[in-house]
């Protein structure tokens, strides 16, 4: 990885470490410093990545561990943010895979049904940058895991067969969460992201399995907003839109909840 290359090209502010515990909390150091957006700290490997809820997201070698600091309003935390990211790092994965790139609600990413990456936002004052933390699977994936749960996980390089480079997958983020800051600034561009997110995210009109308000549910994924959160059509009451604080876990429904 060439630092200065890649911080003169994208003109991000670059902190590379070779091992942390989470490139999250070093952004969010740096934040409370007083670092501004458009910052993005790499590491390659994490000892204590995480994903949502706390849950441990494994950090291999070889994979692309960063966080960024993005200026947000409150009104887009974290929806709109996570939406941001997402479309952002779909297209960067499409781009070095010419594999089409999705996302699954709420914070994965897909490729070829199988998750290679997810996202995870936190903020701890209002006042300061959003910090969005990106893993993906380049070229392993994480060893020691159940087999139900291995079974739904690869890499860029095992599901597309072509070589992927960390260096200009994350030029190629970056860029794209450049260009679509900007768009979404413009009028009509928070639109325009909800519906490139929407064109991107997998499962609408399967049939999924979750849990909602602490209870499973099964039924079709009928549509899918930032705003509004999932309308999922089931055998009792038809199509609701479940808000998306109260929906977990959401999974095909031939697979298994974990």
């Amino acid at each position: 990885m060439d630092t200065a290359a890649l911080q003169e090209r994208s003109g991000w502010v670059v902190h590379r470490l070779a091992v942390t515990a989470s490139t999250n909390d070093v952004a969010a150091r740096l934040a409370a410093d007083g670092a501004a957006a458009r910052t993005v700290v790499l590491a390659d490997r994490q000892t204590a990545g995480r994903g949502r809820e706390q849950r441990r997201f494994e950090s291999p070698p070889g994979g692309l561990y960063v966080s960024l600091l993005l200026d947000a309003q409150p009104a887009d935390v974290p929806a709109g943010v996570v939406g941001l990211v997402a479309v952002a790092a779909a297209e960067a994965i499409e781009g070095a895979t010419a594999c089409r790139g999705q996302i699954k609600w709420p914070n994965d990413l897909w490729l070829a049904r199988k998750k290679v990456g997810g996202i995870l936002l936190e903020r701890a004052d209002a006042q300061q940058p959003v910090v969005a933390g990106i893993g993906i699977n380049l070229r392993t994936v994480p060893g020691g895991l159940p087999a139900d749960v291995a079974a739904g996980i690869g890499s860029l390089v095992e599901l597309s067969g072509r070589p992927v480079e960390r260096q200009a997958l994350l030029e190629a983020l970056l860029e794209a969460v450049d260009a679509w800051q900007t768009r979404r600034a413009e009028p009509g561009g928070a639109d325009a992201l909800a519906a490139a997110w929407r064109e991107r995210l997998a499962l609408l009109g399967e049939q999924v399995r979750c849990t909602f308000a602490g209870r499973p549910l099964e039924g079709v994924l009928e549509d899918a907003s930032l705003t509004q959160g999932l309308l999922i059509r089931d055998a009792l009451s038809g199509p609701v839109w479940r808000q998306a604080e109260h929906v977990q876990d959401l999974v095909p429904a031939d697979r298994t909840i974990s």
